[in-house]
């Protein structure tokens, strides 16, 4: 019995990591996007890696949802001092992967309309300026604090 569980519950566990994170449209491949909140912060960060399989130049335009606004970010840390500024774009060069991390580009989420909760996913959707739009499941993670700037 115990071993029949347990073959059901990692079997449960790995369809959902590998459906959860990897979302696929015509040459764009979203990997594992997830959210990092602070509970005591106003505002969260979203990071993925987007692989543009294309042979050309694709943008992410805008990122959707109903739960936050957000706005794409380019973030440098600069002697611990974290530089932010808001950018109309990302580019997704071609046969490449762009990481959205601490440090570099990313998205901002603020003005919640929702409790983030740690383990729960959030739909939102990805504009691009040639694949069109990609839904996603952001996950919801914690971060330690305000002031860590490290990914996994």
């Amino acid at each position: 019995m115990f071993y029949r569980s347990s073959i059901i519950f990692f079997i449960l566990l790995f369809s959902k990591l590998a459906i959860a994170h990897q979302f696929q449209k015509n040459h764009i491949n979203i990997n594992h996007p997830h959210i990092k909140f602070v509970t005591s912060s106003d505002s969260a960060a979203g990071y993925m890696k987007i692989v543009n399989m294309g042979f050309e130049t694709d943008r992410l335009l805008k990122v959707l949802t109903n739960f936050a606004d957000t706005e794409l970010i380019d973030s440098q840390i600069n002697n611990g001092t974290v530089i932010t500024e808001k950018v109309d774009f990302i580019e997704i060069p071609p046969q490449k992967a762009k990481p959205l991390k601490p440090g570099t580009h990313h998205i901002i989420f603020s003005n919640f309309s929702i409790e983030f909760i740690e383990g729960i996913s959030l739909e939102g959707y990805l504009i691009f300026e040639k694949a069109g739009e990609i839904r996603v499941l952001f996950e919801i993670e914690n971060q330690k604090s305000v002031n860590d700037h490290t990914e996994h």
